[in-house]
């Protein structure tokens, strides 16, 4: 996936911001895909197309101070592999809770996955 992609889902949601980072992610059980976007104010959700990335809408968006990670990412392993998949706890500013899975593409290995995770942990500084 290119990143101009992920930047192109955000930028119509964004307000006079500075975007960080972009990633693309996997809701829940891997049913919906999402692009989450974190500037130098804001966490944006945006709703994307599940093969491809786009704008489907603005999901939702609070202020970066209000928003929190889990402590620890968790790790998906089958039979002693690394299938992947990692899973990251969001909270939200109004105190839901939710999963994304953000990985690079919806079938590949794990070292793109591992780098989403590092780079969201790195621009979010609350933990929960």
């Amino acid at each position: 996936m290119i990143d101009s992609e992920l930047k192109r889902a955000l930028h119509p949601h964004l307000r006079k911001e500075t975007l960080k980072v972009a990633l693309s992610g996997y809701l829940g059980a891997g049913f919906r895909r999402a692009v989450l976007g974190v500037t130098d104010r804001r966490v944006l959700l945006v709703k994307s197309a599940y093969w491809s990335v786009s704008d489907k809408g603005l999901l939702w968006a609070d202020p970066l101070d209000e928003v929190a990670l889990g402590n620890r990412p968790r790790e998906l392993h089958m039979s002693g592999a690394y299938t992947g998949n990692t899973y990251v706890r969001i909270r939200r500013a109004d105190g839901s809770t939710f999963r994304l899975n953000p990985r690079t593409s919806f079938i590949g290995g794990g070292d793109g996955t591992r780098s989403s995770v590092e780079t969201l942990y790195s621009s979010v500084k609350g933990r929960f």
